[in-house]
């Protein structure tokens, strides 16, 4: 993935939690508690989040808009298979 991609895809990840049922939780605005709260960090996530197809993209984005730490441990649940 090229580094403008990389960076969207960060940006966009900031964005989740803004407004999100789950947004006041400390999990959601830091990546400390985030890594203590899913036991696995925040680069993880977003490492993950990069490599989401059209369809797994849409069902993470409609996860995330009742229930975002659903949204997160489904992230977490998924391993990278290949580039």
């Amino acid at each position: 993935m090229d580094l403008l991609n990389a960076l969207g895809a960060i940006r966009k990840t900031l964005d989740f939690f803004a407004g999100t049922p789950d947004s006041d939780e400390p999990w959601a605005t830091s990546e400390e508690a985030f890594e203590s709260h899913f036991g696995m960090g925040y680069d993880f996530f977003v490492e993950i989040l990069q490599h989401l197809d059209e369809e797994q993209g849409e069902r993470f984005d409609a996860t995330m808009k009742v229930n975002p730490e659903a949204a997160v441990l489904w992230i977490l649940s998924m391993d990278v298979v290949g580039e």
